[in-house]
């Protein structure tokens, strides 16, 4: 309890400091914390270079994919520095001046219907920035938020939460109440981008569609509540554009395929989703929060992260998958990965 304590002063007088640093020097010294946590996590770094290498595979040469990698633990630093300023900083009379909001109407369209909206978010960008369209006109807005370990920085989060009216889900039964909450109209935002996980007690979370050519396993909860709400599924990114500057970009809804065939469906929206995120992170790649194991488990791939030549691997794999599945026959959706979806 001590520890967590101690931890929660540290962040506290970390959070009064970045208060006082102008915005531009926020960058030079998260370029400085990023590029330490770069050197110094041979883990991370190494997880980091494996997704990249999924990604963009010989597109990029090893120098350039050793640069994205620090670069992105860069921004990410920066992202954060920036969260906690505009923390400090930011009112329903300024925010504009730090966030700049594009597609509002594809969000607002759904909800003057009654339907409900499902905002699919992913660890992309300054993600946290989203609080702030809570200072919009919007009805209730709920969030899938895991419980932190520090109950200190989590009555934190609460805080913020209940500052701007915001409902905090807790994933065990979130199904079950999201569902009710898009019933009464309401904004539900959730993350969908890393690999679907889960437990033996609530079940796993997710189906196996492609993900940059790699089935993998991904989150279902977007599609499966539209499906049985009637609720639109707006993707949102939020991109920086310099020190202290963001854009939120509201995607049009996703177009969703509704046969008969649940299943099938599932998987097509699922996919389409995956899609969308491809799309933002070869465009913004510094963005994407690449320290996530998103291929672990996946059968012939279960080395990925352990390997030195990760490339050699991906290449096996994909060169087996073509055989199995000769082009123009390959299945555009994978299969059920056990998830419980209640």
């Amino acid at each position: 309890m001590l520890s967590n304590f101690l931890l929660y002063l540290i962040f506290r007088f970390f959070l009064a400091l970045i208060y006082f640093l102008p915005f531009r020097l926020n960058a030079v010294f998260g370029r400085l914390i990023g590029r330490v946590y770069y050197l110094i996590d041979r883990r991370r770094r190494s997880i980091i270079k494996v997704n990249i290498s999924v990604v963009f595979g010989r597109e990029l040469n090893s120098k350039k994919r050793k640069t994205l990698a620090r670069e992105s633990c860069e921004h990410l630093a920066m992202h954060i520095l920036d969260f906690l300023k505009l923390h400090k900083i930011a009112n329903p009379q300024n925010y504009h001046r730090f966030i700049e909001i594009k597609g509002l109407s594809n969000l607002m369209k759904p909800i003057e219907k009654g339907k409900g909206a499902i905002v699919v978010m992913g660890h992309f960008g300054n993600v946290l920035l989203v609080r702030y369209l809570c200072y919009l006109n919007l009805p209730t807005r709920a969030a899938i938020i895991r419980e932190l370990d520090n109950p200190y920085l989590e009555r934190f989060v609460e805080s913020i939460f209940k500052a701007h009216d915001g409902i905090m889900v807790r994933p065990d039964g979130a199904i079950k109440r999201m569902q009710q909450l898009l019933l009464q109209n309401a904004i539900i935002l959730t993350l969908a981008d890393q690999k679907a996980g889960g437990n033996s007690r609530v079940g796993r979370h997710g189906i196996v569609v492609d993900f940059f050519g790699i089935p993998s396993q991904t989150h279902v909860t977007a599609p499966l509540l539209a499906r049985r709400t009637g609720a639109s599924i707006i993707p949102l990114f939020l991109i920086r554009k310099g020190p202290g500057r963001y854009m939120v970009e509201i995607n049009e809804p996703l177009k969703q395929i509704r046969t008969a065939d649940q299943t099938s469906d599932l998987n097509r929206n699922t996919r389409s989703l995956n899609q969308i995120f491809e799309d933002y992170i070869r465009r913004y790649p510094h963005h994407w929060f690449w320290l996530h194991r998103r291929w672990k488990d996946i059968p012939g791939l279960e080395d990925l992260y352990d390997t030195h030549n990760p490339l050699e691997l991906i290449q096996n794999f994909k060169r087996n998958q073509s055989r199995e599945w000769p082009e123009g026959e390959r299945p555009l959706v994978g299969t059920p990965c056990g998830q419980s979806l209640r």
